[in-house]
């Protein structure tokens, strides 16, 4: 009995521990889980709190910067007047100038200009729209505001036509500075006229310009100055077919008038031609149709219809090549050198033509008279035979009749048809070439 209750007594005890372990496991269990659960939780939570406070402080800062430039842009407006130039009654204001040039040498002779695609960028300073800001930096603002702040007159004195780019938008850049320096861009295409010189066309050398000037404003409010680095920039990738690359100089200058003295700038442009392109279009073919003309001192002299069409394809051929090349140049006053080459071989392919006249000629009058003096000896022969004598009475007229026929015949007898036709086999060459030489 005493064992039994010694028994129950061990297993109740060992039930009531198992119990306590059981009931701390799990508690404590629950507790870690929460840890774990807190820990991973409450890292987002902190880490999206973070992000949206500094996201909030940005737009705050970009709100705030935006009012600032809007409260500059209306200040510095205005104080500005666009109808009074900076320092009215003080120095004038100096625009510096620099261009940059991207397409264009592209040159029209018959009309004696050039186009040039540019970028045209001045400078200026205007106290009035100073304002607090980085030494360095500069405001970009909408080349619309032009319209209210004062701008340079500048104008091109040889333009035929021009204008200034819009596509996809106005091409004008418009950016001040907190010294109130302000730089204005802007893309133009222009059509410059150009006095050229033509009398060595094509292998002529010309100097064509580009001028700048005030329109209305006198030196002693306006000055234009070229910048100090690169007044005159050409584009590296600009492609200029028909000249060398220029030689560019620039100069500074006052234009005189009755209203006044203005300031001006003018870029020389020195362009050398380049003539491979009539070589091979106006030289070389013009001297080959006289070659061909040559072909005629082979030809049977009785074959007329053969010579007469080589000759006259020829005249025409010449003709027709020089008055294309002529429809492409003005009409000036003075004889240029492709004039002078294709005037020498239209010379050169008529003479041709009328070398075979020549040879006509005499092979004509030469059967002409030998039929005469065939004919005249066999009428001798019959008035010999039936005894009646020539009584023919010789004049003066008869006298220079005979002269005149004596050159002739001294002419027949030494210039046959074939001793012309063998001279012009060497002679036209000959001259020919001695020409080129001197061309």
């Amino acid at each position: 009995m005493a064992i039994s209750n010694a028994m129950f007594a061990m297993l109740f005890t060992g039930v009531v521990l198992s119990y306590t372990l059981l009931s701390i496991t799990t508690v404590g269990g629950s507790y870690l889980r929460y840890d774990r659960d807190t820990q991973t939780t409450s890292e987002p939570d902190s880490t999206t709190g973070w992000i949206d406070n500094e996201k909030d402080e940005i737009d705050e800062a970009h709100k705030l910067s935006d009012a600032n430039l809007t409260k500059t842009l209306d200040t510095i407006l205005g104080k500005a007047d666009m109808r009074i130039r900076p320092n009215a009654h003080g120095p004038p204001v100096t625009v510096k100038t620099n261009i940059r040039i991207v397409a264009g040498f592209s040159t029209v002779a018959a009309t004696m200009d050039y186009s040039l695609m540019v970028f045209i960028r001045q400078r200026w300073n205007d106290p009035r729209l100073g304002y607090e800001g980085m030494p360095g930096s500069s405001l970009s603002v909408s080349p619309n505001l032009a319209s209210k702040i004062w701008v340079p007159d500048m104008f091109f004195i040889n333009e035929k036509d021009g204008k200034l780019h819009q596509l996809t938008v106005k091409n004008e850049a418009l950016r001040i500075y907190p010294n109130g320096d302000v730089l204005l861009s802007m893309r133009l295409s222009l059509r410059l006229a150009c006095n050229m010189d033509l009398r060595k066309y094509p292998m002529d050398v010309q100097l064509c310009h580009l001028t700048m000037e005030s329109y209305g404003y006198r030196t002693k409010d306006m000055k234009m100055k070229w910048t100090a680095k690169d007044p005159v920039e050409i584009d590296d990738e600009i492609e200029i077919a028909e000249f060398k690359d220029p030689a560019v100089r620039t100069v500074e200058f006052n234009k005189i008038y009755t209203t006044g003295n203005f300031s001006a700038l003018r870029a020389y442009f020195l362009l050398r031609r380049i003539y491979d392109y009539h070589v091979v279009q106006t030289f070389i073919p013009t001297a080959f149709y006289v070659i061909i003309s040559w072909l005629s001192f082979w030809i049977n002299p009785e074959a007329a219809p053969a010579r007469v069409a080589l000759g006259i394809t020829t005249v025409l051929t010449v003709t027709s090549q020089g008055t294309g090349v002529r429809n492409g140049l003005p009409r000036v006053a003075y004889v240029k050198i492709v004039d002078v080459w294709m005037t020498m071989c239209l010379v050169f392919v008529f003479a041709a033509l009328i070398e075979y006249a020549l040879v006509n000629y005499l092979l004509t009058e030469g059967k002409r008279r030998k039929a005469e003096l065939a004919k005249k000896a066999e009428n001798e022969q019959k008035n010999k035979e039936s005894g009646i004598e020539n009584m023919e009475v010789e004049g003066p007229e008869k006298e220079e009749k005979k002269s005149i026929y004596a050159v002739a015949d001294w002419l027949i007898d030494r210039l046959t048809p074939v001793t012309v036709e063998r001279i012009a086999r060497i002679a036209f060459p000959v001259a020919f070439l001695i020409f080129n030489i001197i061309f």
